[in-house]
């Protein structure tokens, strides 16, 4: 009997191949959160009505959400069967780990005897090549680090676009742009854009998202100072804001852009630096664009 090998960790040789395999096939089953949005919208054209019309922007941005982070796990399910369904194909050990199994597992048999072997094979060979599924859990976890911010992201471009407001974002000019007119990479967008904002920078919005504030605002405070730009703001689905950090990130000429329910929470209703999804969308966008109308 051919003994299988027994491996802890991914082979040097093979390990290159399978981070390469991995994004190939990352790219072709998860689609982008932009691509999620998109689909959704065109799947229900009443969203845009919705927006339009009752103007609940909050209510519509928490619901996305989650409407879009259920759609990436179920591409999710699908790359990670895609894995591993072709591990033995491209890696070497793998290969030999379960041309062993079946040899000794599955010829020759059939019926009761064959289904019991298979289900003995699926788990023994799910153990073995356990490494290469740490290493896919591990992508996975990176993945989903980031994926909260491009949603969130993708949603708030989506509603720009909705309400037919222009803007210059990162993703679409590329970072050498925003560079290029001293604006780093925490700038995430400028509205209605880069042209304006080298006419005159305090009748643009300058935009940045976070998903949660924690101290990451602090980097928005330096961005600032660097750029020595009138303000930011700062578009946040966290809602953990206390009166302490919205005063001291006032101090830093940042403008918190909130759910409906935070902004206008007993506990910072007063605060100056703090407006509403619906507030920034219907109110503050509209105003700075009808001053570029009159004066482009």
């Amino acid at each position: 009997m051919t003994d299988i090998p027994v491996v802890t960790h991914i082979p040097d040789d093979e390990k290159d191949v399978f981070d390469k395999f991995i994004r190939r096939q990352r790219s072709l089953h998860i689609r982008t959160s932009q691509e999620i949005v998109d689909q959704i919208f065109i799947s229900r054209p009443d969203l845009q009505k919705y927006i339009v019309e009752t103007r609940s922007v909050s209510n519509m941005i928490e619901t996305l959400r989650t409407e879009v982070w259920e759609e990436f796990l179920k591409d999710e399910v699908i790359f990670n069967a895609a894995v591993m369904k072709d591990l033995y194909k491209i890696l070497n050990t793998p290969k030999i780990m379960l041309d062993i199994l079946i040899e000794q597992n599955i010829a020759g048999k059939s019926g009761e005897d064959l289904r019991d072997s298979v289900k003995d094979l699926c788990g023994e060979y799910a153990g073995r090549v356990f490494p290469y599924l740490y290493a896919l859990s591990l992508s996975n976890t990176n993945s989903r680090r980031s994926r909260a911010g491009k949603t969130f992201e993708a949603i708030i471009y989506k509603v720009y676009d909705l309400l037919g407001y222009r803007f210059d974002s990162q993703n679409r000019l590329g970072r050498k742009i925003f560079n290029d007119v001293g604006l780093g990479k925490k700038v995430d967008s400028v509205l209605p854009g880069i042209t304006e904002f080298n006419r005159r920078r305090n009748k643009t919005i300058i935009g940045t998202m976070k998903t949660s504030l924690r101290e990451r605002w602090q980097e928005v405070a330096e961005e600032i100072e660097r750029t020595k730009i009138p303000e930011i703001h700062l578009l946040t689905v966290d809602e953990d804001i206390s009166v302490s950090k919205a005063t001291e990130m006032g101090n830093h000429n940042i403008v918190i852009v909130a759910f409906s329910w935070v902004a206008e929470s007993e506990k910072l209703k007063n605060a100056k630096n703090i407006v509403s999804f619906e507030e920034y969308f219907f109110e503050e966008i509209p105003g700075i664009l009808e001053y570029w109308k009159k004066n482009d």
